[in-house]
C-alpha cells in the first residue's frame, strides 16, 4: 500500500518572523566655512641705474664694503696658500726666484763719515738676488759691524727695492792711548783717527794706565763722566773751548780750556753745582781771565782760585801766585 506523498508546504509555525532593520544614516557633520586671508602683494618697483650705482658706492664705502674687500683678499690668499700646499715647495721656489722679484734698487739714507758704496760692500748682495732671499736682520747686523755705524735697519719694499736706514756714531772726544781714537757719546772708542781726520774734539788723557792694568770698568766709567762734564759745559755756554780733559783716579777730572790757559778741577761728581760756581768766578774776573792759573772746585762749597803774579822784572808771570777763595755757589 503506497504511502501518500507529503505535502511540500510547510506548516505556518515554521515561518520565522521577518526582521526589517531600519536604514542607518550616519550623522552629517557640517563644518563652518573657513575663509583664508587674502594676501595682497605690493607692486615692486625696480631701482633705476643711477640709484643702483649710488647704493653700490654707499655699500663699498661702508663697513660691509670693507668686509667684502677683506674677505676677497683673504680668499685670494687662501687660494694661493692651497695652491702652494698642493704644488709643494717647487711652486714657492718658482715664485721666489722669479726675475720680477730681483732687487734692482737699494736706497741708503744720507751719511757723513761712511760712504754708501762701503755700506753696500758690507751688505754683499749678489746681482739678481731675489728680494724674498734677503734677510733684513742679517743685513742690519752686517752694517752695524762697521765702525761708524751705530744703528742700522733694512726693510723690503716689494717687488724690487731695499731701503737701508743708518745712524752714524757722533765723535764726542778723542781718546789718547797708544794711538788716537774717536770716542762716541756713550764712551765707546770705536775707530782710530786717520791722518786726514779732523782733530777738533777735546782730548781725553789719563786712562792709559788703567787700560794697561786691564781695569777697563774704571776707564769706561771715567770716560763717561768726562763726557758728561763736557756736555754740561756746553749746555752752560761757557765762553771757552776745551782742549783737554785729564783723568786721575784720586783727583778726578781736570779740564784745560784753549783760552784762557787755566786748569779747572771738578773732581768726580756734582758737576751742575760746580759749573754754577765757576760761572760766578769768571764773572768776577771778566776781562782779567789771564790772571787765573787754576780753579779748584773740589773744596766743599768754595772755589779756590790760584792767581798768577808778575815777575820782578815785569816780564811774564811767576808760576806761584796768590790764592783766592770764592765762597757760595
Amino acid at each position: 500500500m503506497m504511502r501518500p506523498p507529503r505535502s511540500r508546504r510547510r506548516p505556518s509555525w515554521w515561518r520565522l518572523p521577518t526582521l526589517r532593520l531600519a536604514k542607518l544614516r550616519p550623522p552629517t557633520l557640517r563644518l563652518p566655512k573657513l575663509r583664508l586671508p587674502t594676501l595682497r602683494l605690493a607692486k615692486l618697483r625696480l631701482p633705476t641705474l643711477p640709484n643702483v650705482r649710488r647704493f653700490g658706492a654707499a655699500v663699498a664705502a661702508g663697513p660691509w664694503g670693507r668686509r667684502l674687500r677683506v674677505g676677497t683678499a683673504a680668499a685670494a690668499v687662501g687660494a694661493a696658500a692651497l695652491a702652494a700646499v698642493a704644488r709643494g715647495p717647487a711652486l714657492l721656489r718658482a715664485v721666489a726666484d722669479h726675475p720680477y722679484f730681483a732687487v734692482t734698487e737699494i736706497v741708503v739714507s744720507p751719511t757723513r763719515h761712511v760712504r754708501a758704496g762701503t755700506l753696500l760692500e758690507a751688505v754683499a748682495l749678489r746681482p739678481g738676488v731675489s728680494i724674498w732671499r734677503v734677510d733684513p736682520r742679517a743685513l742690519a747686523a752686517r752694517l752695524e759691524a762697521q765702525p761708524w755705524v751705530r744703528r742700522a735697519s733694512v726693510r723690503r719694499e716689494f717687488p724690487r727695492r731695499l731701503v737701508v736706514d743708518v745712524t752714524e756714531r757722533r765723535p764726542a772726544a778723542i781718546l789718547l792711548l797708544d794711538q788716537l781714537y774717536y770716542v762716541d757719546t756713550t764712551g765707546v772708542a770705536f775707530v782710530r783717527v786717520g791722518e786726514r781726520d779732523p782733530l777738533d774734539r777735546p782730548f781725553v788723557t789719563g786712562v792709559e794706565a788703567a787700560i794697561v792694568a786691564d781695569d777697563r770698568p774704571f776707564a769706561r766709567h771715567a770716560i763717561r763722566q768726562a763726557l758728561r762734564l763736557l756736555a754740561g759745559m756746553e749746555r752752560a755756554g761757557l765762553p771757552f773751548r776745551v782742549s783737554e780733559v785729564h783723568i786721575e783716579r784720586e783727583q778726578g777730572i781736570t779740564v784745560f780750556p784753549v783760552e784762557p790757559r787755566v786748569s779747572l778741577t771738578f773732581g768726580w761728581n756734582g758737576f751742575g753745582t760746580k759749573l754754577t760756581r765757576l760761572e760766578r768766578v769768571l764773572q768776577d774776573f771778566r776781562g782779567r781771565e789771564s790772571q787765573i792759573r787754576e780753579v779748584d772746585l773740589t773744596m766743599g762749597e768754595a772755589a779756590v782760585v790760584r792767581l798768577r803774579q808778575a815777575s820782578p822784572k815785569g816780564k811774564g808771570t811767576h808760576p806761584r801766585g796768590a790764592v783766592r777763595i770764592a765762597r757760595g755757589g
